[in-house]
Order: C-alpha cells, then structure tokens, then sequence
C-alpha cells in the first residue's frame, strides 16, 4: 500500500492482504518443490525461507514481470543480482530505538547514536548469523564460480590502488557474477568491520571461462574521516 509506511516487516503488514506467510508455511509443509516470489517494497522477514526450494526477490518489476519470472524459474536466464539491502531474521533486529526512529520531542530530534553501524555493519559487528533472512550482497546462481589470482598494486600517488582478480565459471551452466570487493581497516581506525569499497559484473560466462577482473580504489576509499582535522585521513 502506497502512501503510508509499514508497521512492520511482515508480508501481511501493509499489502491488504493477510495470510500469505501462512499460505506459503502451508505450500510449503505439502511440498518442497515450492518457489516464492516476493514482489516487495525493501526488506521483509521470511519465517519459512528454510522451507521452501527457492525465492525469487524482484522488488518492484515492470509490466513485463511476468515474463522475467519464467524466464528465471525456468533456467532460461541464470540470475546474478545481488542483495542490496539485508533482510534480517527478526523485526528490529538491529535494535534501533524510539530516540533513534522516529526521533523525539514530537520527531523534531533523532539521535544517529548507530554511527557508522548502518545496515549490514551492525550485522557485522555483532557476528549475527542468518537464520531465516539473508545478508547483504547475498545471491545465488545455477552456477559457481572460483575466484583467482588477487593482486593488489598500488598505483602513482593520488591515483589510488589497482585490485585484479580472475573469476571463472566452475559449473556447468552460463552465467554472470558480481564480483563485490570488501576492505577492513585497522581496529584503532573505529571503522565498521568490513565495508563495500567496490564490485563489477562480469560477462556471461560459458562453463569453464575465466575472466579478469579489474577495480580501482581511490585514496578516498582507504581513507576514514578525521573529525579534529576536517578532512580525510588514509
């Protein structure tokens, strides 16, 4: 439903609609051949996603949904996105507060008390597992791929950092991969533990093919900001 926010995360909150997650709990208990398709408006809990074969996320698709779903579900296409958000196992599962969301003081006042532990940071940062949802940047394929070769050069000063990388299709299917690039900082830094510096898609990959992968870093990507100096620090 547009035009207001959700109350929660749950499928029947907000859609008009009410028992899909129990229709689904239902399909699932007389089948495991079941895939769900989840046209959502961003994050929403899946207390039966271990029960089920396959889900499909599209977010909000086109007028040609239809045909893109069967195309997936079918093979016609090897899917390769990937998650950009996380879908946590519980409501508030990062533990937000009142003085955070909406805020305070009739919502004049919120409170970033999270600092840098935004979205799959906090995930992070607390070790928390995924037992019914799924983290950010998750994504599957009918396909695998193996990751080779990491070099790291660094380049001309203020020109940053060259990443290279091979990824070759080790399955028996075509197939895309986003290849994602995360960078931890040293702990005195008090940066999040792992952040998304960069990724690139590959081609479709024929079974066996390799590709190399090139990502660039600017100074800025290994850089934390420096309050005291009003700038940033590598």
């Amino acid at each position: 439903r547009e035009g207001s926010d959700r109350g929660s995360l749950s499928l029947d909150d907000g859609s008009g609609l009410e028992g899909q997650d129990a229709m689904v709990a239902a399909a699932a208990a007389a089948s495991r051949s079941v895939v769900v398709v989840a046209s959502v408006p961003g994050a929403v809990l899946m207390p039966w996603s271990r029960n089920v074969s396959a889900i499909l996320t599209s977010f909000f698709p086109g007028q040609q949904a239809g045909n893109a779903f069967a195309d997936v579900i079918f093979g016609h296409v090897n899917p390769s996105a990937k998650l950009p958000l996380t879908f946590p196992n519980v409501e508030n599962e990062t533990r937000l507060t009142p003085t955070q969301y909406p805020g305070v003081d009739d919502q004049v006042y919120a409170f970033y008390s999270e600092k840098l532990l935004v979205g799959y940071r906090y995930y992070d940062a607390h070790n928390i597992s995924f037992s019914t949802g799924f983290p950010f940047g998750h994504g599957l394929s009918y396909t695998v791929f193996e990751y080779t070769g990491l070099v790291v050069t660094q380049l001309a000063r203020g020109e940053g950092t060259l990443v290279s990388f091979a990824v070759r299709n080790a399955g028996g299917t075509p197939g895309a991969e986003v290849a994602q690039l995360y960078l931890a900082f040293p702990g005195h830094a008090g940066e999040p533990p792992r952040q998304l510096k960069g990724f690139r898609k590959t081609e479709v990959l024929a079974p066996g093919e390799v590709q190399q992968v090139l990502l660039r870093l600017r100074p800025r990507d290994l850089s934390i900001y420096d309050a005291g100096a009003r700038g940033w620090a590598v």
